[in-house]
C-alpha cells in the first residue's frame, strides 16, 4: 500500500487531478455565462460535463503513463493522441447537442402562444398599465382625486402613438388588491406597469410614480413630482413624458400627450375629478351626483369643455340606469335634450373634443335612431383616440341594433384588447351571441363577466334566459336563487313557466301584467312561447320610449314577430330595417 501511494506522489497524479478539475471548473463557469446570455439548452452544458469527465480519465492515465517514463512532460505522440481524442469528443459533443438545440427552438415556438403578450412580440414591448394611485393625502378623503390623476395620466399615454394602454376598467380591477405584478402584467398583456401615490393638500400636490417591468417586478424608474393645482397639467405631462422616454418611444410633435386648450381653474378641475369619479362607477344615483359635480364645476370656470363633455356622456345614458333604481315609477326620464345641449357647448369650446363627439354618436344612434350620422361620429372618435374603451363599446352596440355582426364583434375584440377584465365588455361579447341564437357559445362568456363581477345584473339574466333556451332548467334556478326582489319572482315563475307548459298561460299572464319598463318582461314572453303578450309589452315600451327598444330588431327572439304588421310599424320608429329593405348582415 506505502508502495502505490509513493508511486503517486512521484508520478504527480494528485497535482494532476487537482489542476485539471481546477481548469474544468473555471471553463464550466464561464461557458454558464455564455449560455445564458444566448440563451443556449442545458443539454449542451451537460455534454460539456460529460466531455470533460472523459478527458479527467484521460489526464490520469498520461500522467501515469510520464512517470513510468520518468519525466512530467507530454511529448508529440501525446499531443496528437489528445487533439485525436478532443476531436472525437468535440464531434460527439454538437452531434448529440444539435438535435436538443432544435428540439428546444420547436419547443419555444410551439409555446409562445402560452406566454404574455409582452414576451411573444416586441410590439407588445412598448406597453404599459397604469395601476390606481394611492391616495395619501392626511385626511384619506382624496380619493376621487388620486383616481382622477390616474384617469389623466392613462388618457395622456393612450394618445401616443406606438404604446399599448391596458383600459381603465382593467387597471383599476386590481384597485385595493394586492396582486402579485407579473400576474397583471401576464393578465393585462402589458410588459410596464406604472403605480404611485398622490398627496394633495390644500392647493399643494405630490404626486410619486415609479415605472416596474413586469417581467421580473424590477423597478425601472421612480420620481416624486411637486406642484400646485394651478400647474396640474404640466406635473402630468412631466410624467407622461418621463415614462415614454423610458420606454424609448421615438415621438413625433403631434405624438406628444398634451392637455386641453383650455386651462381650468383649480376648483373645477377637482369638481370635473368628481364628477369623472362618479360616473366611473356609474348607477343612476352616482350619476346624478356626477352632473352634479360637473355643473358646479362649470359654476367656477363656464368655458371648461372637458366638463360639458362629461356632463354630455352622463345624460347620454342616464335613462338606462333608471331601471335599476328600485323605488322607480313610470317612464324612464328623457335627457337626450341636455345630452345634446352640453356636447353641442363642448365643441364649440374644443372642436376637438372626442369625448363631447362620442357622447353626440351615441345619442343619435340610441335615441335618434340616425344610424349614418352615429356611425360618421364613430368613425372620427375611434380614428382620433384608437385606445378609448367606451368609444369602442358604444360603436359596437350602436352595430348590433342593426344586426352588423361582423363589424359589432371587430369594436367588442377591440374593446376586450385593451379592457380584458371589463365586465361590460365581456357582456357584450356574450350578449351579442345570445342575440343571433348562438346560446352555445354565449353561456361560457357570460360564465366569464360573472367571474369578473358575480352581481352584475344583465348578465345574471342573460345566463338565465340562455340556460333556459338550452333547456338547462335546473341550473337556470339555481342561478336565481339569490337574486334579489323583485326580480328573483319574475325570473322564477319565467323559468317554471319555460319547464311546465301546464303552468305556462297562467304565469304569463302574471308576468305581463309586470312594470312596463322592465325589458326582460318582453323578453321572458317571447322565449315561454306568448308572442301576442311579448308583443303588447314591447309596444309599452315603444310609447314609455324605453332606453333599449330599438334592441328588438337585433333580437332573434322576436323573428317570429317581424312579419306582424304591429312590429313593422315599431321597427319603422327606429329606422330599422333600412330603408332598402334589405336586413343588414347577419354572419
Amino acid at each position: 500500500m506505502n508502495d502505490f501511494l509513493q508511486r503517486l506522489r512521484e508520478r504527480k497524479l494528485v497535482q494532476w487531478a487537482l489542476a485539471y478539475a481546477a481548469a474544468a471548473f473555471a471553463l464550466l463557469q464561464g461557458f454558464d455565462i455564455v449560455a445564458q446570455r444566448f440563451a443556449w439548452p442545458e443539454a449542451i452544458e451537460r455534454m460539456l460535463i460529460l466531455a470533460l469527465a472523459i478527458g479527467f480519465f484521460v489526464a490520469i492515465v498520461l500522467a501515469w503513463y510520464h512517470g513510468e517514463k520518468g519525466a512530467q512532460r507530454v511529448g508529440g505522440v501525446e499531443l496528437s493522441i489528445l487533439a485525436l481524442l478532443l476531436a472525437i469528443g468535440g464531434g460527439l459533443l454538437w452531434r448529440f447537442a444539435a438535435a436538443p438545440v432544435e428540439q428546444h427552438v420547436a419547443t419555444t415556438s410551439e409555446t409562445a402562444e402560452s406566454k404574455p403578450a409582452s414576451t411573444q412580440d416586441p410590439r407588445q414591448r412598448n406597453s404599459i398599465a397604469v395601476l390606481p394611485f394611492s391616495d395619501m393625502s392626511p385626511g384619506h378623503d382624496q380619493e376621487y382625486f388620486s383616481d382622477g390623476m390616474t384617469e389623466e395620466i392613462l388618457n395622456a399615454l393612450a394618445q401616443v402613438q406606438g404604446l399599448k394602454v391596458a383600459g381603465r376598467t382593467s387597471s383599476f380591477f386590481y384597485k385595493g388588491k394586492n396582486e402579485n405584478l407579473q400576474v397583471i402584467g401576464r393578465t393585462l398583456g402589458v410588459a410596464h406597469i406604472l403605480e404611485g401615490s398622490v398627496r394633495k393638500q390644500g392647493d399643494r400636490v405630490r404626486i410619486t410614480a415609479q415605472l416596474i417591468q413586469a417581467a421580473d417586478d424590477s423597478h425601472l424608474w421612480s420620481k416624486e413630482y411637486d406642484g400646485t393645482l394651478n400647474d396640474i397639467f404640466e406635473l402630468q405631462e412631466r410624467i407622461a413624458r418621463a415614462i415614454t422616454d423610458q420606454l424609448k418611444l421615438v415621438l413625433q410633435d403631434e405624438q406628444k400627450p398634451h392637455g386641453a386648450l383650455h386651462a381650468p381653474k383649480p376648483e373645477a378641475y377637482q369638481q370635473y375629478l368628481r364628477g369623472q369619479y362618479f360616473w366611473h362607477q356609474r348607477g343612476y344615483e352616482n350619476l346624478q351626483t356626477a352632473i352634479a359635480a360637473y355643473q358646479a364645476a362649470l359654476v367656477v370656470d363656464p368655458d371648461y369643455a372637458d366638463a360639458w363633455a362629461g356632463m354630455a356622456q352622463v345624460y347620454a345614458i342616464l335613462p338606462e340606469y333608471y331601471e335599476t333604481v328600485a323605488a322607480n315609477t313610470g317612464a324612464a326620464p328623457d335627457t337626450m335634450q341636455q345630452a345634446l345641449d352640453a356636447a353641442d357647448h363642448a365643441l364649440r369650446l374644443e372642436p376637438a373634443s372626442s369625448a363631447a363627439l362620442l357622447a353626440r354618436a351615441y345619442i343619435r344612434g340610441a335615441r335618434q335612431f340616425d344610424w349614418s350620422g352615429a356611425e360618421a361620429d364613430f368613425r372620427a372618435v375611434v380614428a382620433a383616440n384608437p385606445q378609448d374603451a367606451t368609444a369602442h363599446q358604444w360603436y359596437g352596440e350602436i352595430l348590433m341594433y342593426q344586426r352588423r355582426w361582423t363589424d359589432c364583434d371587430a369594436q367588442f375584440d377591440a374593446l376586450l384588447a385593451i379592457d380584458p377584465l371589463s365586465v361590460i365588455a365581456q357582456h357584450l361579447k356574450g350578449f351579442a351571441l345570445a342575440l343571433q341564437g348562438r346560446f352555445e357559445e354565449a353561456l361560457p362568456v357570460f360564465d366569464e363577466a360573472l367571474r369578473i363581477a358575480p352581481a352584475f345584473v344583465f348578465s345574471q339574466n342573460w345566463k338565465v334566459f340562455t340556460q333556459v333556451k338550452l333547456h338547462r332548467y335546473d341550473e337556470a334556478q339555481a342561478a336565481i336563487s339569490n337574486f334579489p326582489e323583485p326580480r328573483r319572482e319574475l325570473m322564477t315563475k319565467f323559468v317554471t313557466a319555460a319547464r311546465d307548459p301546464a303552468q305556462r298561460d297562467r304565469l304569463a299572464e302574471q308576468i305581463a301584467a309586470g312594470p312596463a319598463q322592465d325589458t326582460a318582461i318582453q323578453m321572458v314572453l317571447a322565449i315561454v312561447g306568448r308572442d301576442d303578450l311579448a308583443l303588447a309589452a314591447i309596444e309599452r315600451q315603444f310609447h314609455d320610449k324605453a332606453p333599449f327598444r330599438g334592441l328588438v330588431y337585433a333580437n332573434v327572439l322576436f323573428d317570429p314577430l317581424q312579419k306582424d304588421p304591429r312590429f313593422q310599424a315599431l321597427l319603422r320608429q327606429v329606422n330599422l330595417p333600412p330603408a332598402s329593405g334589405q336586413s343588414p348582415s347577419r354572419h
